[in-house]
């Protein structure tokens, strides 16, 4: 195996990438940092420090509940970058982080945060270009 082979570009994941060709998400895209991102690993810490002993278990890690806040937290302040290709009755939603808010903290919409979480490892894995080429997908303009 040659080591390079594996490397990965920080500044990638950092930056952030567009991701496409999300599996039962149809046209969406996302720029998306990657969650081992220098921002969404600060941002998690900080957070999960932050957690007041109601939202700790007897050992002290974050209840699920806790833990899936803070998780969509990182994904609305630190990861989520932009999208391309949502829909509202018929009509293209722009990115805006106050529905990214409601998206990512409404558990009706976890498909959609679950979504944002798969691209974010895919750009962690520095598989983003990947993904683009096999979807056919352009950069955004």
């Amino acid at each position: 195996m040659d080591i390079e082979s594996i490397a990965i570009d920080p500044g990638l994941i950092e930056g952030g990438q567009w991701v496409g060709d999300i599996p039962e998400m149809g046209d969406l895209r996302v720029r998306v940092r990657g969650l081992t991102s220098p921002q969404a690993v600060a941002l998690r810490n900080r957070l999960l420090r932050a957690l007041p002993k109601k939202d700790r278990e007897s050992d002290g890690s974050p209840t699920q509940e806790a833990a899936m806040r803070v998780g969509g937290r990182v994904l609305l302040e630190a990861v989520l970058l932009e999208w391309d290709g949502i829909t509202s009755g018929g009509k293209p939603v722009p990115f805006s982080k106050k529905q990214a808010e409601i998206w990512l903290t409404d558990p009706r919409y976890r498909n959609f945060g679950d979504a944002v979480a798969w691209a974010a490892q895919i750009v962690d894995k520095g598989r983003a270009e990947i993904t683009e080429e096999i979807a056919g997908n352009s950069p955004a303009p």
